[in-house]
């Protein structure tokens, strides 16, 4: 009886003025609308607040490593069109790889978006993407990663697939969508799965199947951790085939300007006075409490700018990075370890200050 006025209850709150029901909670309200709701809620500080970050976030200072990625991408293109025979004979596979926090997925989507040559093609029929993008949120399945594959390319999974089927199909799919490249980031999830010999030579098979695919070769771009180019070293065609793109960690002092530009951009945009930081230390603190790592540099950048902020502040100061510092790590109430407060943090540990478990 319960369940019944519970489901009666539910009919209700879905039916449209029409007396239809909605079927789909996305019927009832839109992302957008549902944000513009939630976000009307806060206070008009934290919508001030909020308004600052937006534009702090919306900042991207290009630098040298900018450049080198699209050339790579250019270079890569060119070769994953050149033709032999009257026909393209093979498809190409680039590793974008770097550490946790180096910026490998914006850098990827900002080359994907510049290229012109694989831009979308608008017809009357629809939208051809040469390019689809998919990220691996956890420990993915080969049929799970050609299942989103297919999915990303608009085919409709309508039955249950084994894993050969999915990757059989796959080919053929991508053929009849002109999908010229398949962007995979966080591709070492696929590799927690892959300990096996059987299960690396599935994966060495199936990435095959879709590069060699005769009448339609297909490329990829891999972005992720370093050890993802382990799987260049399945097969010596991949090995062959593959092309390699790593972001190594900001150098100081040689890169110091670029820390420089990054706070004076998001500082800007956020509209404040980066001179405080700009004239000090500050930069070379920001960069060892970053990992020397360029997205995590932004990230630190943009910790500081909401906590002045929410202090109304109009200068940038060192307290507050160290604040936001005391905030993200655990350095509350250990000053000694927050390296905006100590004379000496370069001896500490570069990234967030965080106290080990000791379990028993």
């Amino acid at each position: 009886m319960t369940r019944q006025l519970a489901d009666q209850g539910l009919r209700a709150d879905h039916e449209r003025a029409d007396g239809t029901l909605v079927t789909d909670w996305n019927d009832a309200m839109s992302d957008d609308d549902f944000l513009d709701t939630i976000e009307g809620r806060l206070s008009e500080k934290d919508k001030r607040v909020k308004e600052m970050l937006e534009r702090a976030k919306s900042v991207y200072v290009r630098c040298g490593r900018d450049d080198v990625a699209k050339k790579t991408l250019s270079r890569f293109v060119a070769m994953m069109l050149a033709k032999k025979n009257n026909r393209r004979d093979d498809g190409r596979i680039l590793f974008v790889t770097g550490e946790s926090g180096a910026g490998k997925t914006t850098l990827v989507e900002r080359m994907l978006e510049e290229n012109l040559t694989l831009a979308p093609i608008k017809k009357s029929y629809g939208t051809i993407e040469p390019v689809i993008s998919l990220t691996l949120m956890g420990p993915s399945t080969l049929k799970f990663l050609g299942l989103n594959i297919l999915r990303k390319a608009g085919y409709k999974i309508t039955r249950k697939y084994e894993q050969g089927e999915v990757w059989d199909i796959l080919p053929e799919q991508l053929h009849l969508r002109k999908v010229l490249v398949i962007h995979i980031d966080e591709t070492q999830h696929l590799l927690k799965l892959t300990e096996s010999d059987k299960e690396r030579d599935s994966v060495r098979k199936a990435l095959k199947g879709v590069v060699n695919y005769t009448p339609w070769p297909v490329s990829f771009i891999m972005s992720g951790m370093p050890s993802i180019t382990s799987l260049a070293k399945l097969d010596e065609q991949i090995e062959r085939r593959a092309r390699h793109l790593h972001l190594p960690d900001v150098v100081l002092p040689e890169e110091r300007i670029l820390i420089l530009n990054v706070v004076a951009a998001m500082c800007e945009a956020a509209g404040l006075n980066p001179s405080k930081v700009l004239e000090s230390d500050l930069p070379d603190r920001i960069a060892h409490a970053a990992r020397y790592r360029y997205g995590r540099i932004a990230q630190v950048i943009l910790a500081a700018i909401e906590h002045a902020a929410s202090q109304n502040a109009v200068i940038l100061t060192r307290d507050h990075f160290a604040l936001a510092y005391i905030e993200h790590s655990q350095a509350r109430g250990h000053d000694e370890m927050n390296p905006f407060l100590v004379d000496d943090w370069i001896r500490l540990e570069p990234g967030l200050f965080m106290i080990e478990d000791h379990w028993p």
